[in-house]
């Protein structure tokens, strides 16, 4: 008996959105099946810096983007964020376990 070969396809939608992350209106309720983000570091001196007036202004803007993205992202499903701790004048601010403490809430 010979195999017989199934060709099942899922259909997808693709859509790249340029706008605000903390106010998606865009997007519906658990819509999003994946993110993939690199939120800017933390006044980091090769590419941002003084953009943030504090490390507490920078966490605050991360929560408020966090919680954008609970609102969008399907039970479930993925958030990648690429981000590193950032050092700045010989003090090591730490954005990963910070972020990741923002997300785990």
């Amino acid at each position: 008996m010979g195999a017989t070969k199934t060709n099942k396809t899922m259909k997808t939608y693709h859509k790249l959105i340029f706008g605000d992350v903390e106010n998606m209106k865009e997007l519906e309720d658990k819509s999003i099946h994946l993110v993939v983000t690199s939120p800017p570091y933390f006044n980091a001196p090769f590419d941002y810096p003084d953009l943030f007036e504090s490390y507490d202004k920078y966490l605050d803007k991360m929560r408020k983007i966090a919680k954008e993205l609970r609102r969008v992202v399907a039970e479930g499903r993925i958030i990648c964020i690429v981000c590193d701790d950032t050092l700045i004048n010989g003090k090591k601010y730490p954005v990963v376990a910070d972020l990741t403490k923002i997300y785990v809430e």
